[in-house]
């Protein structure tokens, strides 16, 4: 919690509410320093263990034998069943809060092949639910949230400071929880810039819906990866920019032009 004055005008009003919290986080992978992450201090233990996957340090949570985190000193010491070589060429993201990647090559991603396909109203409801189950955001605003959907429900919903932790919070949680992101909607409030998009490929989700814009990169690996990208979702539309996972009826006028 804290006292800020809130202008309004001429008006000035003093108010304690609170503001968003970020913390780096330190992650250790067999006693070696792998790199830190700036996020927010929820469910770190997710964050770890889908940025941890996301990069392909692990292919599953059977390898990690012991995972330990401190959100008091800022460090996850993670243990797994096999030693591993970490990556070093690191690739600073477009992302808020100084996302790094190590594997941006869309060439290590197969296209997808998927049958899912939804109405727009499905969209619309998913990102809805998104804002109804972002609690932080509600309390603070300046967070980013995002959920994975079945197309009728959210099954899962994470927010971080930074829009690609909450899609790695969104994938750890999947793991521990045990729930396949293969076939699923992913939504995020956030830009989908051309790592958004790889993470979506890497989870195997062919349908991609967000808040805002996505990148003309991120629309092109969406085209060769056989994945949905649909942006600026509100009640009343979107945007379409790749993709064939929407069942537009014959309510959707024929484009012109």
């Amino acid at each position: 919690m804290r006292t800020y004055l809130r202008v309004r005008g001429a008006h000035a009003d003093e108010i304690a509410g609170e503001v968003v919290r970020e913390q780096p986080l330190t992650i250790y992978v067999n006693s070696e320093k792998f790199l830190t992450l700036l996020c927010s201090p929820l469910d770190l233990e997710a964050l770890v263990v889908g940025y941890l996957w996301m990069e392909k340090i692990i292919g599953g949570l059977d390898e990690i034998r012991h995972l330990e985190v401190s959100p008091v000193d800022g460090r996850a010491e993670v243990t797994l069943a096999h030693p591993v070589t970490l990556p070093t060429e690191r690739i600073l993201t477009s992302g808020c809060g100084g996302g790094i990647t190590f594997r941006i090559d869309h060439r290590l991603f197969p296209r997808l092949s998927s049958t899912l396909r939804v109405r727009p109203d499905a969209l619309v409801q998913g990102m809805k639910g998104l804002f109804a189950a972002a609690l932080h955001y509600k309390a603070s605003r300046g967070i980013h949230g995002a959920a994975l959907s079945d197309g009728e429900r959210l099954l899962l919903v994470a927010e971080d400071v930074g829009r690609h932790n909450a899609v790695d919070k969104i994938k750890g949680a999947a793991l521990l929880r045990g729930i396949p992101t293969e076939g699923r909607i992913l939504f995020s409030t956030g830009r989908v810039s051309s790592e958004m998009l790889l993470k979506a490929a890497r989870m195997g989700v062919p349908l991609i819906a967000s808040r805002t814009s996505p990148t003309e990169m991120a629309v092109a690996l969406a085209e060769q990866l056989n994945i949905t990208v649909c942006g600026y979702v509100r009640t009343d539309g979107f945007n379409l920019y790749a993709g064939n996972g929407l069942l537009l009826g014959e309510e959707v006028a024929a484009p012109r032009g």
